[in-house]
């Protein structure tokens, strides 16, 4: 890539990461502030709203651990309240594609780019970016859906396992019919409507993977990337004068080792490839 094409590549990163920031900070966020009441929950304020920062119940195990109080600590965990009851649908599909913008453009196609370095590889080179950015949106909705998972499976349970200090102390302690009602009633309005949405996305977007995998097998069959270094084709060249003249119509007259990082550097960085 051309010292310009690196810049613009740094200007559209650094726009897409603004405006994936700016959508991401424009939920309501939660102050430090807290109260609490008569019934002895925790209260956040935040733009004349009270949000619960822990929960009542199962006074054995430890705080953190409760399924609650699990929940709370999930949505006001960094990407997962992406997939929101509040961000909806529409929210999350918006900031996956920032993701798949951002991966694209500021780390699949630089790769890309420096393994098809001959002319013509245009469409590899965006079938193979296509690929890895597909990939790792892939990832992200995987660890999205495995975190609201947890936390549905431990609100839908009769009973709450803990460790106590450790995972060698584990125990459980059964929820009182009020904690199940509660639980089950959390999970059906505000979390499984998520884990559903994120099934949804995720087969989409496996989907769309997979159909990347076969675009990008469909374009290396139509060309074929030309490998100069590759052990068979160095043999063969020593006896078949037709493949050693469609390797040097291929390198137009540059030296071979010019298309490749490594053997550039080998040649003392590439002389006579400018």
């Amino acid at each position: 890539m051309t010292l310009r094409s690196v810049r613009v590549v740094i200007v559209l990163f650094a726009w897409i990461i603004v405006a994936a920031t700016s959508a991401f900070t424009a939920a309501p966020t939660l102050s430090v502030r807290t109260t609490t009441t008569g019934g002895g929950l925790k209260l956040n304020s935040a733009n004349n709203e009270k949000l619960p920062e822990t929960s009542f119940g199962a006074d054995v195990v430890p705080e953190g651990q409760r399924p609650v109080n699990e929940y709370l600590d999930l949505i006001r965990a960094p990407l997962f309240g992406w997939a929101s009851e509040e961000t909806g649908t529409k929210g999350l599909v918006t900031r996956l594609a920032a993701v798949y913008t951002v991966s694209f453009i500021a780390v699949c196609f630089p790769i890309s780019g420096a393994t098809f370095t001959q002319d013509g590889y245009l469409l590899q080179q965006m079938a193979a970016s296509n690929v890895g950015a597909l990939l790792l949106t892939l990832f992200l909705c995987i660890r999205l859906y495995s975190g609201w998972g947890y936390v549905g499976s431990r609100l839908k349970s009769r009973v709450i396992e803990y460790e106590e200090t450790g995972w060698y102390d584990g125990d459980f302690e059964e929820k009182t019919p009020a904690e199940r009602q509660r639980d089950l009633f959390l999970y059906q309005s505000n979390v499984e409507p998520v884990v559903n949405r994120l099934k949804t996305v995720s087969l989409a977007v496996a989907a769309l993977w997979v159909a990347s995998c076969i675009g990008f097998n469909a374009a290396m069959n139509s060309k074929p990337l030309f490998d100069n270094y590759d052990p068979t084709m160095l043999e063969r060249l020593r006896y078949d004068e037709k493949l050693a003249g469609k390797v040097s119509e291929e390198s137009a007259g540059r030296p071979t080792y010019c298309d490749s990082r490594y053997y550039r550097a080998v040649a003392n960085g590439g002389q006579g490839c400018d």
